[in-house]
């Protein structure tokens, strides 16, 4: 009798467990949603120790910048913002999908890379990555000109400097906090 009970209560706890694994896979929202513009909430980054801004200084001097630049407390993440746009300043565009091994299995994430050249500051490289499949269209420069808060990253050898783009003005950030 007892070994009864025991197959009863296992094929019990399958259903429930597969039954919510179906529940999952049928209505899940994938993470994150597709970056679209029109989000009118804060659009910056957060950071666990906060971050400061300054004016994106220009590309030559960028470095030099970057590394007298003290915060006013330790650790905290050090963006530039910039307002940029403009097609014709676009050059060298691409946009990847790919898949790594994570803890949790594997993760797809995009990644988007460009230069952008600004008639007064010179050549930056770009680069954008979320995790999912996402369609990058968005990142692609018009006639409307965006805040987008950047944070230098690469290595003194790079022709141009790299940066990173933390967030663009009116798209709703990957880990947003709010309503």
């Amino acid at each position: 009798m007892k070994r009864v009970a025991i197959f009863v209560a296992g094929i019990v706890c399958l259903l429930i467990v597969g039954t919510f694994t179906l529940l999952w896979l049928l209505f899940r929202t994938p993470y994150p949603p597709q970056p679209k513009f029109g989000f009118t909430g804060d659009w910056r980054s957060t950071d666990v120790f906060g971050y400061e801004e300054r004016a994106l200084p220009p590309a030559a001097t960028i470095r030099q910048d970057y590394s007298t630049w003290q915060p006013k407390t330790e650790h905290r993440r050090r963006l530039y913002l910039a307002r940029l746009g403009g097609s014709e300043r676009q050059f060298r565009f691409v946009a990847s999908t790919n898949s790594g091994d994570t803890p949790m299995g594997a993760q797809r994430y995009t990644w988007v890379e460009f230069d952008y050249t600004d008639p007064t500051n010179g050549t930056y490289h770009l680069t954008w990555m979320m995790l999912g499949e996402h369609d990058p269209s968005f990142l692609r420069f018009d006639g409307q000109y965006r805040l987008y808060q950047l944070e230098l990253s690469g290595d003194t050898n790079d022709t141009s400097p790299r940066l990173f783009i933390h967030g663009i003005e009116g798209i709703r950030p990957e880990h947003y906090v709010g309503d």
